[in-house]
């Protein structure tokens, strides 16, 4: 259902600023999607943006847009209604959330931006993005929040934009929640999400108070609670101690104002309350620690338990350690909880209540009422018909194996097929494991029609929507039981599951079920590296960034054939994760391609292929790394690059390189004015391949080594 929204009427000069601006850069994108860039047209459009922007830039400074939809905010204004509806659309479906056009920004920059973005959607995704067009067209004074998130941004990118964009409507849309939910089970991810709420409401409202943004934070704490509550029984205690974590792990203007808040609404707000019941001994003291402020501690802390209405074990646990968290100079220990105790009652004293008389029942009376032994009859009932099918269908999967009659070979595929969604769908995956196990017995004994009407039961498995209903299990019991019998089951499938696997990542939104799709790949894909290695031509660049790490996981040399079909992908990303199986798989093949990405465009390939370079690959690419210590670098571009290099040769003890290396080491100019460290590094490269001390020890350059991250599922 859609979001209506009538535009306000705009009094404040800033908001008029803002809505002329917003007609301007209309007017511009729509333009910029018609004509090429030095169009007459598309230039009197670019020269009217500029003249709207320049002013609000010089007057107000950045300018920051939050969009939705339907519409946009800026500082705090909401800019809906038809006019700018088209806008807004055309902008969410290319996956914008926030832009920040900054005061140095130039017209060439602009033109960037407004080519990038009147690219039709379809060739905008299939370049990388808004974001990461930006970054290659150099436009550094436009900075861009987008909705689709590589895995290694998401819990920073996601609290800048969907969650917020959201939580401020109270409601979030499925793949949003999914996102969410997927952050919850690390508490420094949901650290930094509360944090990029508290941060981006400075930008989003003007002139917002320091307390109204932990009022914001809070809200986002009560909308995970909402999440949370929605999700199945048995992932809610890890997604609440998660949650808890969190709040004591954001930074430290946010984490002493939380606590605070928290405590104060605990009496009052339920979620205040489930959360901070559901928080261990430790975090529940750090955070009531945090809240009290050195006045009253003891009727604030009586409060505060009274409040929470904690078991009496649990109350007089905690009061020991806020003893002595909280112990002023020259009190006695035990001296809170001597104070506290009295105004608690029977609670905190670690004793059960005692039962009323006229509640105490003889044990051998039993009294229930109906609606409850209905309830148990359908319980046994249900037990009884589960047993039941349980050995109904393993007496199907024997018979079937001894059937000779062709016409009851089929009637018994039939039915014990039928019985595959109840299998799914009540959990019975360990069954369903056995099942499936012993009809690829069948199949292997190539027993004519018997073993085709077995390999057409087991390939039921690997459909729709049966596949679908099983990794839908395995996303919902991650961490529980079910996961292991889900995983054999997906095991025992092997060969049959590899390509509607790589079929369902392809398509898959969640970069956490993404992740557990590659795991899977690797656990059942070492004999089927051809069929991995085909989609390395597929059209989508993060498929084939997610296959190239399952080829180097899987470590099999017939893996290099395929990752030297995507060395020269025009993805970096897909590079990147191609050096990275490359040195994982260690075979001379495998070395060799690393030599060739020595000659890569990015340096950061290079500097990738270089870390990765054992003695052999070292030999073979000895004149590329010689030519790159050679190469003039008068503006020191390479720096990095050489010095990485130089601990190459030095970690790999390359002698070929000394005559090189004692001239680089010797001649302060060899390596240009600036470059102290690399001389450094190339005098102890030749101490160390000569069996000597290293100069100045202990004050070795740091490497740069660190800087490069790997690739992950994205």
């Amino acid at each position: 259902m859609g979001i209506k929204e009538e535009r306000v009427l705009v009094v404040d000069p800033k908001a008029q600023a803002a809505e002329r601006l917003l007609k301007r850069l209309s007017v511009a994108i729509k333009t910029f999607g018609l004509y090429p860039q030095h169009h007459p047209v598309a230039v009197r459009a670019l020269e009217g943006l500029a003249a709207a922007i320049r002013p609000y830039l010089g007057t107000y400074g950045p300018f920051v847009a939050r969009i939705t939809k339907h519409s946009f905010v800026i500082d705090g204004v909401s800019y809906g209604g038809e006019a700018y509806h088209s806008l807004a659309l055309h902008m969410y479906a290319r996956k914008l959330a926030v832009i920040t056009i900054l005061p140095a920004v130039s017209d060439k920059e602009l033109a960037s931006l407004l080519s990038v973005v009147g690219m039709d959607r379809l060739g905008l995704e299939a370049a990388g993005g808004i974001e990461h067009l930006l970054w290659q067209s150099g436009v550094g004074n436009v900075q861009v929040i987008e909705l689709t998130l590589d895995q290694e941004q998401e819990a920073e990118a996601l609290g800048l934009n969907a969650f917020l964009a959201q939580c401020l409507r109270r409601r979030l849309a499925p793949p949003e929640r999914e996102a969410v939910i997927d952050i919850l089970y690390a508490a420094d991810h949901t650290a930094q999400l509360l944090q990029n709420v508290y941060l981006m409401c400075a930008e989003v409202f003007d002139k917002i108070t320091p307390e109204d943004q932990t009022g914001h934070a809070y809200q986002a704490v009560r909308t995970l609670d909402r999440l949370i509550l929605d999700e199945p029984l048995e992932g809610q205690p890890q997604l609440y101690a998660s949650l808890a974590e969190a709040v004591l792990l954001v930074e430290e203007s946010l984490r002493s104002a939380l606590p605070r808040i928290l405590i104060e609404r605990a009496s009052e707000d339920t979620s205040a309350k489930f959360l901070l019941t559901h928080a261990t001994i430790d975090q529940l003291t750090e955070i009531i620690a945090r809240a009290v402020d050195g006045v009253d501690v003891e009727k604030r802390v009586a409060g505060i338990l009274r409040a929470l209405a904690l078991p009496g074990r649990k109350a007089e646990a905690l009061l020991s350690l806020l003893d002595a968290r909280l112990q002023p100079p020259g009190a006695r220990l035990g001296w809170l909880s001597d104070a506290v105790r009295p105004s608690l009652g029977e609670a905190a004293d670690g004793r059960e209540p005692e039962v009323p008389p006229e509640f105490v029942f003889e044990d051998g009376v039993i009294v229930i009422n109906h609606e409850e032994l209905a309830e148990r009859l359908r319980e046994a009932k249900l037990i009884d018909e589960a047993t039941t099918l349980r050995e109904v269908i393993m007496t199907l999967v024997d018979v079937l194996r001894n059937e000779t009659d062709e016409e009851e070979l089929l009637d018994l595929a039939d039915a014990l097929a039928g019985h595959l969604p109840w299998m799914v769908d009540h959990q019975e995956f360990a069954l369903l494991a056995t099942v499936l196990e012993r009809l690829k017995r069948i199949v292997t004994a190539g027993d004519g029609s018997r073993s085709a009407l077995a390999a057409g039961i087991v390939k039921r498995m690997t459909e729709h929507p049966l596949l679908d209903h099983l990794l839908a299990a395995l996303w919902a019991g991650r961490d529980t039981p079910a996961e292991p019998e889900i995983r054999q089951v997906l095991e025992v499938l092997a060969g049959d599951a590899v390509l509607p696997l790589i079929r369902v990542l392809g398509g898959e939104p969640r970069a956490g079920m993404r992740a557990v799709l590659c795991d899977i790949l690797v656990l059942i894909g070492r004999d089927h590296v051809s069929e991995l290695g085909s989609f390395v031509h597929d059209e989508r660049w993060y498929l084939v960034r997610n296959i190239a790490n399952i080829l180097g996981r899987l470590q099999s040399p017939e893996a290099v054939t395929h990752l030297e079909r995507a060395t020269g992908h025009p993805e970096y990303r897909v590079r990147r994760e191609v050096a990275d199986a490359l040195a994982r798989l260690g075979t001379e093949a495998a070395q060799d391609l690393l030599v060739r990405l020595l000659g890569d465009p990015d340096r950061r390939i290079q500097l990738k292929a270089v870390q990765a370079l054992d003695a052999w690959g070292a030999r073979r690419a000895m004149s590329k790394l010689l030519a790159i210590l050679m190469a003039r670098d008068p503006l020191h571009r390479h720096h990095d690059l050489k010095a990485v290099v130089l601990e190459a040769l030095e970690r790999l003890a390359a002698k070929e390189a000394l005559p090189v290396l004692r001239r680089l080491a010797g001649n302060p100019l060899a390596l240009g004015q600036r470059s102290g460290e690399l001389r450094t590094l190339a005098r102890r490269a030749v101490a160390a391949i000569e069996g000597q001390a290293p100069p100045d020890a202990g004050k070795r350059a740091p490497s740069v080594q660190a800087s490069w991250g790997s690739g992950t599922h994205g």
